[in-house]
């Protein structure tokens, strides 16, 4: 995208400002349209506008956050603390910056401490004084919030709410547009991932068991006892494989209509955990599976066949790419209002830069592809069903060998039980 033509605002100061100021809002609402109209890169639209709005607001910093499911995603900011407010989720509830998205309404804060308020981030939190923030609506939804705050108390002004209302009416239609252009674009991607997982994954296992069977029937009553044992067994585990896959596809399915859905239920987590456990031990008889759980664990929201679904694909992953011998610890502990469930392995881990990627569709590092095959959709579906429940996940490298994989599921309130 062509950057946005920059307005000098050295006069932007004082009583014979206000026709410069309006100048440089009309050039700054043409120059969003332009920018999406050029191209569809949202976050480069949202980056430019928040440095153009520096030059006709007196802030110190500012973000945009946009609706995604139920958390509120900061997807740019400025000022000193950028760094620490970009990629914050921010799920749904009370809190101020939901309450303007939903209360379509600007609010302005004149000063934070007095109000008893604080801003999300250690740095933010002991410098911001003034916060301003409105709504990005888009046809009577609010599906974004733009803010600015300052260290000054009693910053910005009624000129100031409705100059960035005017901005954030013309961010609208590009926040709009570029959302359905990624949907479209992953749907996209969820069709080419069901085309190549039917025509490749899925006829592995099926060729195996048609062939196995097959020789079963015709050589019945020839074949050595252990020969014999041993077909059954391949039958079996290729039977696993194909149902996993099966289970994967159909969750691909539900994020290609553009949203995987949970029943929400309250659940023991220990049951269905010792329950994947002894499948995949029975599954990997040549590793060591341990299961440490903290006595007492509360209930937590969630569904059960995405419970077990989610464990099962994390043990799978860490059998695949350790060694015969090699220990498997999962980990479960109650931690500030989530169940948390970690998966340790000792095997060829990942790398740091890996951390995020792995959970993309399709998605398989070099080191990953030359220990075993596979198709790069267990964790992405994973991610899909622990996200769907409310919970977390996350992937990284283990000190000395190995890989953590883990999630964390929202504890059942006592309000939710009653």
């Amino acid at each position: 995208m062509a950057r946005m033509a920059v307005v000098d605002d050295s006069s932007l100061e004082g009583p014979a400002s206000e026709s410069l100021r309006s100048a440089a809002t009309a050039q700054l609402v043409l120059d969003i349209a332009t920018a999406a109209a050029g191209e569809r890169e949202l976050d480069h639209i949202l980056a430019e506008t928040l440095d153009r709005l520096a030059t006709v607001v007196a802030l110190t910093g500012g973000s945009i956050a946009l609706v995604e499911g139920d958390d509120l995603v900061i997807r740019a900011a400025v000022g000193p603390f950028a760094s620490e407010a970009v990629g914050q989720r921010l799920r749904r509830g009370d809190g101020r910056s939901w309450s303007v998205v939903t209360i379509l309404e600007p609010v302005l804060i004149g000063d934070i401490r007095a109000a008893g308020a604080k801003a999300s981030g250690p740095g933010a939190a002991a410098a911001l004084r003034s916060w301003l923030a409105v709504p990005l609506v888009r046809r009577g939804q609010g599906i974004g919030l733009l803010e600015v705050d300052s260290t000054q108390p009693d910053a910005f002004r009624p000129e100031d709410v409705e100059l960035i209302m005017t901005i954030a009416r013309a961010l609208a239609g590009p926040v709009e547009l570029a959302s359905r252009f990624v949907a479209e674009r992953q749907a996209n991607a969820l069709r080419d991932a069901f085309i190549g997982v039917i025509s490749h994954e899925l006829r592995t296992p099926i060729t195996t068991i048609y062939g196995l069977s097959k020789m079963l029937r015709q050589r019945h009553g020839d074949l050595a006892p252990e020969v014999e044992v041993q077909a059954i067994e391949d039958v079996e585990a290729e039977a696993d494989r194909l149902y996993r896959l099966v289970e994967d596809l159909l969750v691909l399915s539900r994020a290609e209509r553009g949203r995987v859905e949970s029943a929400s239920e309250p659940l023991v987590i220990g049951h269905v955990l010792r329950r994947a456990v002894d499948a995949e031990a029975a599954r990997w008889p040549t590793r060591r599976f341990a299961l440490e759980m903290e006595r007492g664990l509360p209930l937590v929201l969630g569904e059960e066949t995405y419970v077990e679904q989610i464990v099962r694909n994390l043990l799978t992953n860490a059998a695949k790419y350790s060694d015969v011998g090699d220990p498997i610890e999962v980990h479960v502990a109650s931690v500030e209002g989530d169940v948390v469930v970690t998966v340790l392995d000792e095997g060829i881990g990942i790398s740091a830069d890996d951390e995020e990627r792995v959970f993309e569709l399709f998605y398989r590092s070099p080191l990953v592809s030359r220990k075993a095959s596979g198709a790069g959709i267990g964790l992405f579906v994973t991610r899909q069903l622990v996200e769907a429940m409310g919970g977390r996940v996350w992937a990284r490298p283990r000190p000395e060998r190995g890989t953590e994989v883990g999630f964390a599921l929202p504890v059942l309130a006592v309000e939710d039980g009653r």
